[in-house]
């Protein structure tokens, strides 16, 4: 099963679209509102999740997480479905290890 670290900029229907597929979700609101991106990379590693996040800050942190796997959004159009639809296009595909992907 996927574990996936949700960022707060991901809208909740991404979130409820992977609980769906069943996947097991934790949001980072949920965790701490206020939560950092270091802090987040090291949740995501410590429970073995993969960072799902709109936030193109952590492209630079993956050179410093590189056991940390990450989805990254990076559409013009900010619409959810795109997103669900991104996904669903290379959610069978992800393995522990994979490293980064930006979806755009």
């Amino acid at each position: 099963m996927l574990k996936f670290l949700v960022d707060h900029n991901v809208p909740k229907s991404v979130s409820d679209f992977l609980r769906k597929q069943k996947c097991d979700v934790r949001l980072v609101k949920d965790v701490d509102a206020a939560m950092t991106d270091f802090r987040v990379m090291s949740l995501a590693k410590k429970e073995g999740r993969i960072v799902l996040s709109n936030d193109k800050d952590f492209i630079s942190l993956s050179a410093k997480y590189t056991d940390v796997d990450m989805v990254l959004f990076s559409y013009f159009n900010q619409s959810s479905e795109i997103r669900i639809a991104g996904l669903k296009k290379i959610l069978s595909k992800l393995k522990i290890g994979f490293g980064v992907v930006i979806l755009q």
